[in-house]
């Protein structure tokens, strides 16, 4: 790789392409780039929400990104969803796709989830526009502060789901805890997370760039989520083999409850 420059969270805004991701994302079909990991997370999340276990009035999304693949399964259950990211230009994307402006639709994504919905490509129109009519706001978060979302109000939340979101903020187990609190903070006494991770693993690369990761082991991610008031009920992996785009050894879902207030 030409460009072997580490970029930490502060250089999202400027070296993040959510466009190259995007197009990365759009097919859940298995990639060179990061192999399977979208058909897991979508089946992990389909398993999740169709237990009819985990619902409520309010979801939020920590960590979007430039993609809406995490409430496609999420949104029957629950009537309010609130996205968020620390990237205007992944926000930017977001807003696009809820007002109809995207060039692209993310209907190889819908239409995935909808098959394991035992569902057709006809239904697709109408899962988009109800998770459209869902959205009740696209808001700036920033992980790191105690108060994620400064500039807005948002109460507690029934829901909080996330994807690789922590690892690419955190830089030692003591930062990675402190987030995590930060966003267990957004959750209500009983409310349920819905998780997906990485373990172990030190960077991963979009284009040319790279971009850290910090990873821990099985054992250390229990304990922390444990240690922030998670009460976990499920956990799931798939082995990632190293390769030159990432070196996580592997992508974990998490499913858990909050059990402890702080």
């Amino acid at each position: 790789m030409e460009d072997t420059k580490m970029f930490y969270s502060d250089d999202y805004p400027t070296e993040f392409d959510p466009n190259f991701y995007v197009q990365l994302y759009e097919d859940p079909e298995p990639n060179p780039m990061f192999g399977d990991l979208m058909s897991f997370t979508l089946t992990n999340y389909h398993k999740t929400f169709d237990s009819g276990t985990i619902k409520g009035k309010t979801l939020l999304d920590i960590g979007t990104g430039p993609t809406i693949h995490n409430i496609i399964s999420a949104a029957p259950h629950c009537d309010n969803i609130f996205l968020s990211d620390f990237c205007q230009s992944n926000r930017d994307i977001l807003k696009q796709w809820h007002e109809g402006s995207l060039e692209f639709s993310f209907d190889k994504i819908f239409d995935f989830v909808l098959r394991q919905e035992g569902k057709s490509k006809s239904d697709i129109s109408e899962r988009v526009a109800s998770v459209r009519d869902k959205i009740r706001g696209i808001l700036h978060c920033d992980i790191r502060d105690e108060n994620l979302f400064s500039t807005n109000f948002l109460p507690q939340v029934d829901i909080i789901t996330s994807s690789l979101c922590l690892e690419a903020v955190a830089t030692d187990q003591a930062s990675y805890e402190r987030y995590a609190r930060n966003m267990v903070g957004m959750l209500k006494p009983g409310g349920h997370l819905v998780m997906f991770g990485c373990v172990g693993g030190t960077f991963y690369s979009l284009g040319p760039k790279r971009f850290i990761s910090f990873g821990m082991s099985r054992d250390e991610l229990k304990s922390t989520w444990k240690k922030v008031g998670i009460e976990i009920i499920s956990w799931d992996e798939c082995v990632r083999p190293q390769q030159e785009y990432y070196d996580a050894d592997a992508a974990f879902s998490m499913v858990g409850r909050k059990v402890l207030d702080f």
